[in-house]
């Protein structure tokens, strides 16, 4: 059984190809809003939701479309959150389906990329 797009996590190297932002800027977003705050595994990796992944999309948004500094950013997503929150609609939505289907091919794409690298040293492994 698949899991629900609610319960999808991803990791930082997906949300960075899914954001189309470094793995270094997804971190230091982190510190600099506070609603952004990853699970942790028990290794310490970093596991986004659905819901991390559409607040990391507006911030970029406010920061790299609507140039937005990251104090007024942080301001406008506050702002944001809250009228949300009293107009009762749900905030920062995005296409789940796709962006499900997006992490999914990221994933396969990694694979296969493993699968390749080990095809490779299998075949010319012994060439060295």
């Amino acid at each position: 059984m698949a899991p629900r797009q609610s319960d999808m996590r991803y990791s930082i190297e997906e949300v960075s190809d899914l954001a189309g932002l470094k793995a270094h800027v997804l971190r230091y977003w982190e510190t600099e809003f506070p609603h952004l705050k990853p699970e942790r595994t028990k290794a310490k990796q970093r596991r986004y939701s659905q819901k991390d992944l559409d607040l990391i999309l507006h911030i970029k948004k406010l920061v790299y479309e609507r140039g937005f500094t990251l104090q007024g950013a942080r301001k406008q997503l506050d702002d944001d959150l809250k009228e949300a929150r009293q107009s009762g609609q749900l905030a920062l939505a995005l296409d789940l389906g796709s962006a499900e289907l997006t992490g999914v091919l990221m994933k396969a794409r990694r694979q296969a990329r493993s699968l390749l690298e080990f095809l490779d040293k299998a075949t010319h492994g012994g060439d060295a």
